[in-house]
Formats: C-alpha cells, structure tokens, sequence
C-alpha cells in the first residue's frame, strides 16, 4: 500500500495468483486488510496500512490480479483484528460509526468492488461474541454487501457450533489440531 500503486498492486497480486496456480492450490490466503492500530501488531507486515480509504483502493486490484489466474483470493481477517498479542481473548468495542468509517472500508470495497471469491474470519470477539462466527457475517456481508462466497474461520477461531451455523460461517479450518476451540461455550465435533 505504500506505493499508493493501483497498477503495481494489481501486478502483484496477479503474480501472487499464478504462483498459486502453478503451485496447483486454489485459494490464496490473502490480502490482509486489517488497519494497523499499534506498531507492535506482528500481521502488519501484510496488511495494507492505516488509512481505509488507501487500503479499499489497493484491495480490488490486489484481488482481481489474484483470481484472473482462477485462484480465490480470501480477504481477511474479518473485522477488528488489529493486534497480534491476546488476539484470541481481546473484546473490540467501537460504536457502528467508527466501525463503518474505519475498519469495514476495505471489506466492503472487496467484496462489492473486487468481487473477492472467500473472506477469513478473526480470532477478536466483537462486542462479546466472536468474529468468525458473528451475527455482522450475516447482517453486513452477506445480507447488507451481497457477499456469496465463502466465509472460512482462521485456524481455531470457531468456537461455537451453533452460532457457526446461525450466523454465517462456511468453512471451519483447524478443528481440534491446535486445541483451540475446546472451552465449554457449547462446543461440538462437527
């Protein structure tokens, strides 16, 4: 983001999807679109900055490079994921306005404008209840943003079952093989 380079970041990820290809896999997991709040934050290195509006210019080119080789990008990590430390444990409140000015920008310009194939979850709850399997999946990006791909957790990050199912997650990766997602907040072996 840096480059404030629309043309390079379609380059980019355009070289990024026919390494993916070539490499025989179908989703790239990427690009990261979280805003950087803290310099100690240790996904920054592949996010596209601090500004929404720079970050929801680059993403759509960065995309359509990516899938024009038939790879799905997966933009992530679906929302408020802005720090490395405690990710898992840290509630994010912010009022919708902030929400919607700051840290949804980029989402929205993926799916709507880049047409983005796949979005991963977070591992941060939101207001008290976890991203990847939060009621925004439903309401903003697939009811509000008319997102039909698929919605995939991070590794670990689903934690209940039943809001999975309620609230807009595909794909589950990483089921029991890191032991996350073992508490007792209703949890099931899908």
């Amino acid at each position: 983001a840096a480059s404030f380079n629309p043309e390079l970041s379609k380059e980019y990820g355009f070289n990024l999807g026919e390494e993916a290809r070539y490499r025989e896999k179908d989703v790239l997991l990427g690009p990261g679109v979280n805003i950087y709040r803290t310099p100690m934050n240790g996904r920054n290195f592949e996010y596209l900055g601090e500004d929404p509006y720079l970050a929801s210019q680059l993403v759509v080119p960065y995309i359509k490079g990516v899938q024009k080789n038939g790879v799905a990008a997966c933009v992530k990590h679906f929302a408020l994921n802005n720090q490395e430390h405690w990710r898992d444990k840290i509630n994010v409140e912010v009022s919708d306005r902030v929400l919607h000015e700051i840290y949804l920008p980029a989402f929205k310009a993926a799916v709507q404008k880049g047409n983005v194939w796949s979005l991963m979850g977070a591992y941060n709850k939101f207001r008290g209840q976890h991203t990847t399997h939060h009621k925004i999946l439903n309401k903003i990006l697939k009811t509000d943003w008319g997102f039909d791909g698929v919605v995939i957790s991070d590794w670990g990050s689903a934690h209940n079952t039943k809001e999975a199912a309620l609230y807009g997650l595909d794909m589950e990766m990483g089921t029991g093989t890191d032991g996350l997602g073992t508490g007792t907040d209703n949890h099931y072996n899908y």
